[in-house]
């Protein structure tokens, strides 16, 4: 079968604009202009780069995009900028801000008193597990609670008199059984299990933040406990039946 014109240019254009997606990736990180090579100041630039804590791929970047305007960059110069800029990276603080916010260390440390600076950034990764793993239930508890308000909410309505009259009487009472069931599962199972989840992990995050206050070793050992969830709900049971049957008939005795 032979190609169209049509989806000759359609080819065209997504290439185009791949390419241009790509060309504003690379530019942003590095790219430099024919006026800024001109009149680059590659002390402070090395400074800024390594202050940021950028590997040498960016001075490579950087050395590529001058050498296309026409212009040499000056290596040596931006070396020495880039190596007093990675002194002020490079510290504690730096660090265990680092792994706090979870982020990766791309290893440009090695010349600069690196066995503190991953003491401390090991520290961070440590608190921000703890933190991860409590925020991690809390949006599960959330998730949880924001379900059921909705199968409360859904589950009037058809108290109320709703029928979908699409639907046979048997399909209505099963969707209604489906819906009181997976209600009674978050109210038993799954939003107990999570607020015994959250608790314990914010407990957990206290301890570890008392003790590493206290420059208590232990901290080390410790990682927070891992939560999987509660069983799943596989659907409405037997006794999910008999237990809304009898929720239904006392309530037409009150």
């Amino acid at each position: 079968m032979g190609i169209r014109t049509t989806d000759i240019g359609v080819h065209c254009m997504l290439y185009r604009a791949l390419l241009v997606l790509v060309t504003t990736i690379f530019s942003g990180c590095a790219t430099m202009s024919a006026d800024q090579c001109a009149t680059a100041d590659w002390r402070s630039l090395g400074f800024q780069d390594g202050s940021r804590g950028e590997t040498l791929a960016l001075a490579e970047r950087r050395g590529s995009a001058c050498m296309e305007h026409g212009y040499v960059m000056d290596r040596s110069t931006y070396e020495d900028g880039r190596n007093a800029g990675l002194g002020q990276y490079c510290t504690a603080d730096t660090a265990y801000s680092l792994g706090e916010a979870g982020q990766s260390y791309n290893g440009v440390c090695s010349a600069h008193n690196e066995q503190e600076f991953l003491a401390a950034y090991n520290r961070g990764l440590d608190l921000h597990a703890f933190t991860s793993a409590v925020a991690s239930a809390e949006s599960e508890l959330a998730s949880a609670r924001s379900r059921h308000d909705y199968l409360d909410s859904e589950l009037d309505k058809y108290d109320d008199g709703y029928r979908d009259e699409n639907l046979t009487m048997e399909e209505h009472n099963n969707l209604v059984l489906n819906l009181w069931a997976e209600r009674r599962y978050l109210e038993e199972e799954a939003i107990p299990y999570w607020i015994y989840a959250n608790r314990f992990l914010e407990e957990q995050l206290d301890e570890y933040q008392n003790k590493v206050a206290y420059n208590d070793a232990s901290a080390d050992a410790m990682e927070p406990r891992a939560f999987p969830g509660p069983q799943a709900h596989d659907g409405p049971t037997s006794a999910d039946a008999r237990a809304m049957l009898q929720e239904v008939l006392g309530s037409l005795q009150q």
